[in-house]
């Protein structure tokens, strides 16, 4: 006897439900890719523009105007730097198109481009720019460039003197490259199995793909779920008002994404192993993310008395990730973070310490004098050691 199947109430509700979660996944990724290919990334992913005011000189004089960043005298080396913090730190790899502004340079100066990245703070990429056109604007394609990925942090030009006349920086620009759907689909796929790395952030947050992604996960679920359930209420209209099926739908993007971030926590436990399993406690410390800070922090605490002491930490960044560890890695010295310049000498007296935390611009030191030295400013004070992370000193009398 053959038997027949009662499609009203066998497999006819979940074969148009799959079609719906099938239907609903293409669906989504057209309109993300027609969004992307119709000019909405410049919408998620805007040109990022450092205009004159935003610019300031680390090295050599100038002023700043409305019509750009004048620069009016090099620093000792013979060169004027100009730079700028990228406060949305950018990815490299989207923002690979650069263009600049510049009036007034000769035609045979060669400007060079310096940057910053996230990951190697202390570390300063040089790349020698084009010349500019008639109109003083440089295009330049970074794609090709080896050291231009990472976040970007801080951006820049080295301008070469002398100045028969002031050159003015107008702007700085970087922009997305253009993407095929070739390339959009890339990113998509990359995004999703990119593996976000333990951060600050991660007892309380996980993103699960970069922050300023193309497409973030949650999105796109929440679309991809979306569409499946519009298709499923129009391929069966008779299941429309019930709730099992969108609850199913509902369920299925939960576990999706539930699913790609175990797989996350599984890297992050393998990489915690590899750093840290059967490592003395010393050797934990200095594989952390501030080992290398650490590792310089040994180095001063050598040079401190045992009693606790008055402790200035000086940083560019005083309130930042960096500042706070070296507090808490020297305790139980009394370090007093929050500066952002060396304390004057009404604040600090003789015995007190001071930690600076390199990069810090317009601050030098006298060796012959003993002094640290600042526009304005003098504190007498003896070196006690000195790195690429930073210096120690000790105020003197007088």
């Amino acid at each position: 006897m053959t038997k027949t199947w009662n499609w009203s109430r066998g497999p006819r509700p979940y074969g148009l439900w799959l079609l719906a979660v099938v239907g609903g996944a293409l669906a989504s990724m057209l309109v993300l890719l027609l969004f992307y290919r119709l000019g909405g990334l410049r919408v998620v992913a805007p040109p990022v523009v450092l205009a004159g005011a935003e610019l300031r000189l680390v090295v050599g004089r100038g002023e700043s105007s409305p019509a750009g960043l004048e620069i009016r005298q090099p620093g000792p080396e013979g060169v004027a730097v100009a730079q700028g913090l990228v406060r949305r730190m950018v990815r490299a790899a989207l923002y690979d198109r650069l263009s600049w502004r510049v009036h007034g340079l000769e035609p045979n100066r060669q400007l060079r481009l310096v940057w910053v990245t996230l990951a190697e703070p202390q570390k300063n990429r040089v790349l020698t720019l084009p010349p500019v056109g008639s109109d003083g604007i440089g295009i330049l394609d970074l794609r090709t460039e080896p050291y231009w990925q990472g976040r970007i942090a801080a951006l820049g030009l080295i301008v070469p003197g002398p100045f028969p006349q002031p050159p003015r920086l107008e702007w700085l620009e970087l922009r997305p490259a253009s993407l095929s759907f070739g390339d959009l689909l890339r990113w998509a796929l990359e995004e999703w199995t990119s593996f976000e790395d333990w951060s600050q952030r991660s007892i309380n947050y996980t993103a699960g793909a970069p922050l300023d992604a193309l497409f973030p996960p949650v999105l796109v679920v929440a679309l991809w779920i979306g569409v499946s359930g519009v298709l499923y209420a129009l391929l069966d209209p008779s299941h429309r008002r019930k709730l099992m099926p969108y609850a199913a739908l509902f369920l299925l993007g939960w576990l999706a994404l539930d699913l790609r971030w175990q797989w996350d926590l599984r890297q992050r436990l393998e990489q915690t192993v590899k750093n840290f399993a059967g490592k003395t406690e010393e050797d934990r410390r200095l594989a952390a993310l501030d080992g290398d800070l650490y590792r310089f922090l040994l180095e001063v605490r050598r040079r401190l008395p045992e009693r606790p002491i008055r402790l200035f930490i000086v940083s560019a960044d005083p309130y930042g990730f960096q500042a706070g560890r070296a507090r808490y890695h020297l305790l139980p010295h009394n370090g007093y973070a929050g500066f952002s310049q060396v304390p004057n000498p009404g604040e600090a007296r003789a015995g007190d310490y001071v930690l600076i935390l390199s990069p810090l611009n317009g601050v030098g030191y006298n060796r012959g004098s003993q002094a640290l030295e600042w526009q304005g400013g003098r504190l007498p004070a003896e070196m006690l050691h000195v790195a690429a992370a930073g210096a120690l000193f000790r105020v003197r009398g007088g």
